[in-house]
């Protein structure tokens, strides 16, 4: 979570792309009381679609939420409409190393655990190993997952 700053349960965005959009902790001090519910309402409504979406398995929703953040984070998608995210193929390049154990070390979710939701994750065709092992989620993931996508949107 580097850029992100811990406050009163809140993230604060040192990176500038947000402070351009107004997010800085004078605004959100100011608004809170506004912001807040909104914010946990959406919460609430996207952990109620993941949910669903993972038949009650939040530990596989965390997995590949920990595999697809590094796809987002490298700035692949800065500037870029939902439409387009949502048609994104994933880049050739190689992808930021991530594994069965960072995904472990970084969750706290037991190293066994990992290995089975990987297992279920490659099943459904939501995420891929690369050659060298490296793990990286895929488009069917984030079309499969769009409805839960909505969820934060409306």
């Amino acid at each position: 979570m580097s850029g992100l700053t811990a406050r009163h349960g809140c993230y604060l965005s040192s990176d500038p792309a947000a402070v351009a959009m107004n997010v800085t902790e004078k605004t959100l001090n100011r608004q809170f009381g506004r912001i807040w519910p909104r914010h946990n309402n959406a919460f609430c409504e996207l952990l109620v679609a993941l949910r669903r979406q993972f038949d009650g398995d939040l530990d596989r929703m965390l997995v590949l939420a920990v595999i697809g953040s590094p796809t987002l984070a490298r700035g692949r998608i800065e500037g870029m409409s939902y439409t387009d995210c949502m048609a994104l193929e994933r880049p050739d390049d190689e992808p930021a190393p991530i594994n069965l154990q960072s995904i472990a070390d970084y969750s706290g979710i037991p190293r066994e655990t990992v290995r089975r939701k990987l297992r279920d994750l490659e099943q459904l065709g939501w995420i891929v190993r690369r050659d060298n092992g490296y793990l990286v989620a895929t488009t069917r993931a984030a079309q499969d997952l769009a409805p839960a996508t909505e969820a934060t949107r409306s």
